[in-house]
């Protein structure tokens, strides 16, 4: 099989981090050239510790970019600006790599097999692999009209679309009204706005999608969060709300893309991975210091029995 390439961009979590370096190498490291290593804000999260996972390789490039998207909607009209485009999730190493295939990664992981050697075997002709779909949103999966196995089939019209949404039954539930102001999707309802391959384990063919992305091409970044619909300025004294002062859909990691290479010709292969690796929490985690905490604890204890590391500055029981 080809070396491939890791884009993994990192906002604290230095735990988990190394977790998830580490356990990808010792499955899939046969198959692993560099790392694209993208650290966010250092500054800001040494708080929770250094990156020092950053110590233990030799095969990690690092990019500390000059801004910050973060989950910030994307200005469409800077992505012809380098600076800007590399401080959208991906992208630095996106544009960087020399190889074939790039495997994205979420910095919060945990593999417990090849899924970089899987996604090489399934990804055949399309231009990316992995899970497809962030159903727990969409309305047609909820009404038993859509799966990550047939969301190439299920095709429906704005109208048909429209009434699901209707009586959403979702998990994130969104005013129809929501995806009536926004133009593409009036024109082009499929793929459906949360269809995506999930960036937490996604293979993609560069040689297939760099050409078809911003720089090179017309499709947004794969790590860009795209605002689409209307957007009015709150009153005096009135607070930001979704879908309140802003009318429309937000296309979360992913999903801008997944619409725009479809929309030439494309295709992912859908691979659940549920066997080759968890995924623990993802962005929620940042907001729940509990959550967070617990998190960090488990991936610590799994480097010390897993990997050999040990960290002497663990807190004693109190006596």
């Amino acid at each position: 099989m080809p070396l491939i390439d890791v884009l993994i961009n990192a906002y604290g979590k230095p735990f988990q981090t190394a977790l998830s370096l580490l356990s990808l190498m010792k499955h899939s490291g046969h198959l692993i050239d560099r790392i694209w290593f993208v650290n966010e804000r250092s500054e800001e999260t040494k708080q929770y510790g250094r990156q020092f996972i950053l110590e233990l390789m030799d095969n990690i490039t690092v990019h500390e970019p000059k801004d910050w998207r973060w989950i910030n909607h994307i200005d469409e009209a800077r992505l012809t600006e380098e600076d800007y485009r590399h401080s959208i999730r991906y992208q630095y190493g996106w544009e960087k790599s020399d190889k074939k295939y790039v495997l994205i990664i979420h910095n919060d992981v945990y593999f417990k097999g090849d899924a970089a050697g899987l996604l090489l075997n399934v990804i055949g002709d399309n231009i990316a692999a992995g899970e497809v779909g962030l159903c727990c949103q969409c309305p047609a999966y909820h009404h038993g009209k859509c799966s990550p196995e047939k969301y190439q089939d299920f095709r429906p019209t704005l109208k048909e679309f429209i009434m699901m949404a209707g009586a959403p039954k979702g998990y994130i539930p969104t005013d129809v009204s929501s995806y009536m102001v926004c133009p593409s999707l009036r024109t082009r309802p499929w793929p459906l706005p949360s269809c995506r391959v999930n960036e937490w384990c996604a293979l993609v063919n560069l040689e297939k999608a760099r050409p078809l992305t911003a720089p090179l091409g017309p499709a947004r970044p794969f790590g860009a969060h795209v605002f689409e619909g209307i957007i009015r300025e709150p009153e005096e004294g009135e607070k930001w709300q979704e879908f309140k002062t802003h009318l429309g859909i937000v296309y979360d990691t992913g999903m801008a893309w997944f619409r725009d290479v479809h929309h030439v010709g494309q295709t992912c292969a859908h691979r659940n991975l549920s066997e080759v690796m968890d995924h623990w929490t993802g962005h929620k985690a940042l907001f729940n210091p509990e959550l967070y905490a617990a998190n960090e604890k488990r991936a610590m204890e799994i480097l010390e029995r897993e990997f050999g590391l040990n960290f002497s500055f663990k807190k004693q029981p109190d006596t």
